[in-house]
């Protein structure tokens, strides 16, 4: 199974070519009523569009755009990570999954392939 992540996780790295690279929160969104945008947002190769549409006031579901390194390290491997939590456990679930989840496999798995 680890094996499977790793190389699944491989398949998405990308060497930098001028090691700048800026994730979706840095320009931040626009918001207009339940509908969240970002019109463009710099990716590792170029650049990346951003929507959400909720269907009701209380915000259950998180994503989350990632680009630039993949391990602790900013000389590591870069690539981009997209990351869509459904809320069905209730948005505190899917909020703690957003803040903690890209971190974690940086932690525990990115960095192995940098060894």
């Amino acid at each position: 199974m680890l094996s499977e992540l790793v190389n699944f996780l491989k398949a998405c790295f990308r060497p930098s070519t001028d090691g700048y690279a800026r994730t979706a929160s840095d320009a931040g969104g626009k918001q207009d009523g339940l509908l969240w945008y970002k019109d463009l947002g710099q990716h590792l190769c170029g650049e990346f569009s951003m929507a959400v549409v909720q269907a009701n006031n209380l915000l259950e579901d998180q994503s989350q755009i990632e680009s630039g390194s993949l391990s602790l390290t900013e000389s590591g491997p870069c690539g981009t990570f997209v990351g869509i939590y459904d809320g069905h456990g209730g948005p505190e679930t899917s909020r703690f999954i957003n803040n903690h989840l890209f971190q974690h496999l940086k932690s525990k798995f990115l960095t192995r392939l940098t060894l």
